[in-house]
């Protein structure tokens, strides 16, 4: 998102730079010269004006110019539904969404009373913000650039409050020459109250004992009208299930590497929780080692374009390969080797989560030169902390949240449509399989889910279900 911000700031900015020119033109060509009794326009609403209206290209760059035609008609009028999806996700992204759709109306707030005195009268303001809103969600519905939805309403004009709020508060600190309490508290309550709100948030998180699953961010089904139905024989036995934790050490990959392989640091770049490292060997040859906070990393020998080994080329490279994992320590256990087709060698162990301890699962991945040189080394090895076991629903239950539309709608193909998605009166939707898998949560804990497939009006479909009651 800062990206995106940085490139459709570079127009406003020549925009605003451009009107700042003309503004100096003004002042100096023709303002200065003019009696004090004849100088109607003040130089501070010009400047305020060409502000305003380098904002208001930024909003169009955000909301309607290059967005392309990906939606046609569509509307969410769920209201609140991308701050429940951010708190069912515990997604700082989907959060950051919606803040975002706040951020940007509160300088309309601010402007338009600071521009024309009309607007300091919240309901003329309230008018405009609302009418804004409105005409831009339309205009994304109608020619397909977006989806109307009632969370931006609820957000701009939050926004355009606030910014208002922000305007009466300047205006009351100017009157008054000091800051009173009141008019600071008054005019800081939206912020304030959302402010607790996620703190609340923050601490009812923080106390619960598992994450949040991405799959429970979802809108319930209307299932009225739908056949649907099974060949399977469901238990309605009470079933427990394990859940697990990953955990995640890198701290001393880099420190391993550079003794074992002979390698030194020349550069570090940090990118919020992964770590991007530049290395060069003894001969000089670059390497780059990304570190992620998923806890696997790579390591690549950047100017080495591998070439596809047949398997005669690389069976004397057996030995070398395996001698030169088991000096770097890197395989937790015994583990299933493969050279694969690729010319790669690859150990791996599958995932085993029917087992009430810890256990290691995951994959290593090492390509050799033809001299035995390592030139790429690519490491997902992790350790599944058992935590204890947790009820789950019954398979006929699952079946039952099914029947009720509790569940999400996955696009299980590139090519199927938002729509062809929506269940709707008289479709058809029959459950072949229902197997128990696991999946992290927000807090790394691997919890028991239900993948749930079949068909959907005769074609292929599935569905995530979380197990845990």
């Amino acid at each position: 998102m800062i990206h995106t911000i940085r490139y459709l700031m570079m127009p406003v900015i020549i925009i605003i730079s451009v009107e700042f020119l003309l503004i100096a033109l003004y002042y100096c060509f023709y303002y200065q010269k003019q009696p004090s009794d004849r100088k109607k326009i003040h130089i501070m609403k010009l400047i305020l004006g060409a502000l305003f209206i380098g904002y208001i290209v930024f909003v169009f760059e955000l909301t309607i110019f290059g967005r392309g035609t990906s939606h046609y008609l569509e509307m969410n009028l769920h209201p609140f539904s991308g701050y429940i999806d951010a708190w069912k996700k515990y997604s700082l992204r989907d959060l950051q969404n919606c803040i975002f759709n706040i951020v940007m109306f509160v300088p309309l707030g601010i402007f338009l009373p600071l521009i024309m005195p009309k607007f300091n009268v919240f309901k003329w303001l309230l008018l405009v913000v609302v009418g804004a809103t409105v005409s831009i969600e339309t205009y994304q519905t109608l020619t397909g650039a977006g989806i109307f939805e009632l969370d931006d309403l609820i957000n701009n004009t939050l926004g355009g409050i606030i910014g208002y709020q922000l305007y009466r508060l300047g205006a009351s600190i100017a009157h008054h020459k000091k800051i009173k309490l009141i008019s600071l508290v008054g005019n800081l309550a939206i912020p304030l109250l959302m402010g607790l709100i996620f703190i609340g948030m923050t601490i009812v998180y923080a106390q619960q004992e598992f994450g949040h699953l991405t799959i429970n961010a979802y809108t319930k089904s209307n299932m009225s009208g739908v056949d649907v139905s099974t060949s399977l024989e469901l238990s309605s036995l009470p079933v427990v299930a394990p859940v697990y934790k990953k955990i995640i050490n890198n701290d001393e990959v880099e420190a391993l590497l550079q003794k074992k392989l002979g390698l030194s640091e020349v550069n570090v770049q940090d990118g919020g929780d992964d770590r991007e490292i530049l290395l060069k060997d003894k001969a000089g040859n670059p390497y780059t080692l990304f570190i992620s906070s998923e806890g696997n990393w790579t390591l690549t020998e950047n100017r080495y374009t591998n070439e596809p080994a047949t398997l005669a080329k690389q069976e004397p490279l057996v030995d070398k390969a395996k001698e030169i994992i088991n000096e770097l320590s890197l395989l937790p256990q015994d583990a299933e080797f493969t050279v694969l087709e690729s010319g790669n060698f690859e150990w791996k162990l599958p995932d085993r989560t029917n087992l009430n301890k810890d256990y290691w699962l995951g994959e290593l991945s090492l390509g050799l030169k033809s001299d035995g040189s390592i030139y790429s080394l690519a490491y997902d090895f992790h350790q599944h902390q058992f935590i204890r076991e947790v009820n789950i629903l019954s398979p006929s239950e699952v079946f039952e949240r099914i029947k009720n539309g509790d569940f999400p709608q996955i696009k299980y193909n590139a090519l199927v449509t938002e729509e062809e998605l929506v269940i709707k009166k008289g479709d058809q939707l029959t459950i072949d399989l229902m197997e128990l898998s696991h999946m992290y949560d927000t807090k790394g804990f691997y919890q028991p889910i239900y993948r749930v497939s079949g068909t959907f009006n005769g074609e292929s479909w599935f569905t995530l279900i979380q197990a845990r009651k």
